[in-house]
């Protein structure tokens, strides 16, 4: 059944609360993840509209759109005696559907789409170095994703804020690219070999004709997960 705007922010506040809940919004190998470091706070500000939270190095926002679609799901784990639990949040797909840009476009003032082709998440950079923007308006329409282009290599050195967007949710991190290991707090990941045209474990019953724009992860030993299936399951 399809959320009412209220419906969605109860079923959010309730759940930004639990321990060790975190959010993503994305696609295989195009990601950007919301959770507060270990005993960092997270300030949530809520309105008619859209549900907001902030930790030291990003946010996230939340639209309270109608008729938003509710899909947990319960995989097994890699990890022996483990589940993958969860919840995605969906659009119909006309709705869904982002800008899905292959090669880097402005698409404002400081702000650019870096070329993913993600069909849910429009992965943006904002840029206030002007050397840095001039560079990039210099490249418009070139191909970054998946190569070496000396752009790439330069948004990486510079690490500007990261703003990935669905029709759903914005999550926009401050913290550097890590080119590591995975940090904890929000963080972006830019995987192109992971890039494959799908939006979601084909495990996760997602009906047709919707697609995922938010995620919802959840520890597997939160007893509150029962409920959420129970209410919202197949």
């Amino acid at each position: 059944m399809a959320l009412s705007p209220a419906g969605l922010a109860a079923l959010i506040a309730f759940w930004r609360e639990r321990p060790g809940v975190s959010f993503s919004v994305g696609v295989p190998g195009v990601t950007a993840e919301f959770h507060a470091v270990p005993g960092e706070p997270v300030t949530w500000n809520a309105s008619a509209d859209t549900i907001e939270g902030g930790t030291s190095a990003g946010t996230i926002e939340i639209a309270l759109e109608d008729g938003a679609l509710a899909v947990p799901f319960d995989l097994e784990s890699r990890r022996p005696g483990h589940r993958v639990r969860g919840c995605l949040f969906c659009r119909p797909e006309r709705e869904a559907r982002m800008g899905g840009y292959r090669v880097l476009r402005r698409v404002g003032p400081g702000l650019f789409d870096v070329g993913t082709g993600a069909v849910t998440v429009d992965a943006l950079v904002v840029v206030d170095d002007p050397a840095l923007a001039a560079a990039l308006e210099d490249v418009d329409g070139e191909r970054l994703v998946g190569t070496h282009h000396p752009a790439l290599m330069r948004l990486v050195e510079a690490s500007p804020p990261r703003s990935f967007r669905s029709a759903l949710a914005r999550i926009t991190v401050t913290a550097p690219i890590a080119t590591s290991r995975t940090p904890e707090g929000p963080h972006t990941h830019l995987l192109p070999d992971l890039i494959d045209g799908t939006t979601h474990d084909a495990r996760i019953p997602v009906p047709a004709g919707w697609l995922p724009c938010l995620a919802l992860h959840i520890p597997d030993s939160d007893p509150a997960f029962a409920n959420l299936m129970k209410e919202h399951g197949p």
